[in-house]
């Protein structure tokens, strides 16, 4: 049996699907429908817990091979949430002696030096939110190394597509569909990796299942970098309306920071979009070299109609 924790969210919930496409035995867990989940495919068994607490994870975990560590929380609550939340998964890991897969991204490098990145490249992130992520990808390594549990990371950039109901994306899909400006931070001009979330997952699960590839981090950087302009400029086109595309400046995110937190928190992180943000994905395509990622114009496309049967209050809920 497979766990995936924090699967009312885009990526938990695309891993999900995935490994239920794959026939596998999938338990899904979220914190509770408040929190915005989404319908799983039949046959998936559907938990709400608290993934902080170890005892209600545990027993939520009987008897699983693969934890799926996918909870996340608004920025403003990562230093109080994202360390007791690895306390308890890797708690309940090594008594399952279970594999944990702990999809990341690339906050802990901070400024990238060399590009497109390796995943060699210097963990110096000036951040609080990218010295968190290195702190939390540390301790999950030394249990691996250790013996303790099995334990590999999916490395990611920003991702978009179904449920990818953040603050940043989907603004840009509502924009393009009610034909209200969107906004991209920073620069519109700069190159950026994105990648289509049902494809992180399904690298994800690839690097779950290839005992091989544990105990490392893999870069999985989609289809090649767009800027934020074309990004905004596809949706617009798949959408059907004329493209409106603004900037959105430091100054005006820590204005609306004194307001909303989490808009707050994102200053610190606008180096990834005012220089450009690229990954080398080379080791994943030699690792599986089968794979392959959903062209952004095809997973545009997708993304917006998601967004468009959201809108019109046909997506189904999380059931009691």
């Amino acid at each position: 049996m497979q766990v995936v924790i924090g699967a009312n969210k885009g990526l938990g919930h695309a891993i999900a699907c995935q490994l239920a496409e794959r026939g596998r035995e999938v338990t899904a867990i979220a914190r509770g429908k408040a929190e915005g989940a989404f319908a799983l495919p039949a046959g998936v068994m559907q938990r709400q817990v608290d993934a902080r607490d170890p005892s209600a994870l545990r027993a939520a975990c009987a008897g699983a091979s693969v934890l799926y560590h996918c909870a996340n929380v608004g920025y403003s609550q990562w230093e109080s949430v994202h360390p007791v939340l690895m306390r308890s998964v890797l708690q309940v890991a090594q008594e399952l002696r279970a594999v944990v897969v702990f999809p990341g991204n690339n906050y802990g490098y901070g400024r990238l030096q060399h590009q497109p990145a390796r995943e060699d490249h210097p963990l110096a992130a000036q951040t609080r939110k990218g010295k968190l992520r290195n702190r939390l990808e540390e301790q999950l390594l030394k249990a691996h190394a250790e013996g303790r549990i099995r334990a590999v990371i999916p490395r990611l950039p920003d991702f978009y597509g179904p449920r990818c109901v953040n603050g940043l994306m989907a603004p840009i899909f509502e924009g393009a569909l009610s034909g209200r400006k969107a906004l991209w931070p920073a620069s519109l001009d700069q190159p950026h990796d994105l990648v289509f979330v049902e494809d992180a997952a399904a690298a994800a699960v690839r690097l779950a299942e290839n005992a091989a590839c544990h105990g490392r981090a893999w870069h999985v950087p989609g289809p090649g970098p767009l800027t934020g302009r074309e990004f905004i400029h596809m949706a617009f086109a798949a959408a059907g309306t004329e493209p409106r595309v603004g900037v959105l400046p430091g100054w005006l995110l820590r204005i609306v920071g004194l307001f909303q937190a989490d808009a707050g928190e994102l200053v610190e992180l606008l180096y990834e979009f005012s220089e450009p943000m690229r990954l080398d994905g080379s080791r994943f395509a030699a690792a599986h070299p089968e794979f392959r990622y959903t062209p952004h114009a095809k997973a545009v496309a997708q993304t917006v109609q998601w967004f468009r049967t959201r809108a019109a209050g046909s997506e189904v809920r999380w059931s009691e």
